[in-house]
């Protein structure tokens, strides 16, 4: 287990490849705004994604969904868990939306179920 990637580590190369997909420049300039503006470093979000989220929702309001929905793809990979349509973020369950710090928190919680059983 030794090689094994952590929580953490997964979470932060996931929001780091994540915000890349408004490309070069734009993820620069958020990720700098972001850092400047709310005093949080995008990828040390792992332990409080609802900042993220808030942060990027301020900065780039409609396009944080792409980067939310990327994040939560990436970080399944890296974690080496299934993603399934209850996975995805802003997905309707009743009368709540699955919010993006929902399913981060889910995905920890998968991993280390997963974890504990082996």
């Amino acid at each position: 287990m030794s090689n094994e990637i952590s929580f953490e580590e997964a979470y932060e190369q996931a929001t780091n490849e994540a915000i890349h997909i408004l490309g070069n420049i734009v993820s620069k300039i958020v990720t700098d705004y972001v850092e400047h503006k709310y005093s949080i470093h995008l990828t040390k979000t792992a332990s409080n994604p609802a900042a993220l989220d808030e942060a990027l929702e301020h900065a780039i309001d409609g396009g944080r969904i792409i980067v939310e929905r990327r994040l939560i793809n990436l970080l399944y990979e890296k974690l080496g868990l299934q993603l399934n349509s209850q996975n995805i973020v802003g997905i309707e369950k009743g009368t709540k939306i699955v919010t993006f710090d929902r399913r981060v928190d889910a995905a920890r919680q998968e991993y280390l179920n997963k974890k504990s059983k082996q």
